[in-house]
């Protein structure tokens, strides 16, 4: 199943990602890894540099030059409060603490980094709410990839549908 999505992802996504022209269409792509090794919660998210800065800086009003030899030394802790704004992780009524590992650009994408504890009891149901960008976007759609073993449990949250609830093991 993991397969199958990434092959979907890397088909579809991979020509709009590398090129340098402007796009149409608005999608980010999250990954929630379970590690039960180390206990943590690993995310990554793929969003496209460009939608984002559009976005923080009718926020924020600061221009943010992502992945630049001048880009803004505030750029972490504002990437860092807006993710806080946009994504909730956790079990109904019990959100994750999140911490800011990192970020890295590459093309006209921009990667965030972020981890958290893994909650008690993770197989039993998984709540995201996934908000990147809808206040600028109307058709954004963030796609989420919930990884936990060797099973992969994906959602296409929406600015009408933002939050999902995942249940693993139930096929």
């Amino acid at each position: 199943m993991y397969k199958r999505i990434l092959l979907f992802g890397l088909i579809f996504f991979a020509p709009f990602l590398f090129t340098g022209s402007a796009h149409k269409f608005y999608v980010s792509i999250t990954q929630v890894d379970i590690n039960s090794a180390t206990h943590k919660l690993e995310i990554s998210a793929r969003i496209f540099t460009d939608d984002l800065e559009t976005t923080l800086l009718a926020e924020t009003g600061v221009k943010l030059r992502l992945g630049s030899a001048r880009e803004n030394p505030l750029a972490d802790s504002i990437l860092f409060g807006y993710v806080l704004s946009s994504l909730d992780l956790g079990q109904p009524g019990n959100e994750l603490e999140l911490a800011w590992v990192g970020k890295e650009a590459e093309a006209d994408v921009i990667w965030l980094y972020l981890e958290s504890k893994v909650p008690a009891k993770p197989e039993e149901s998984f709540e995201i709410r996934n908000s990147y960008l809808y206040e600028r976007f109307t058709d954004q759609k963030n796609i989420v990839n919930l990884h936990f073993g060797k099973e992969t449990v994906s959602q296409i949250h929406t600015r009408s549908h933002p939050v999902y609830t995942y249940r693993l093991g139930q096929k």
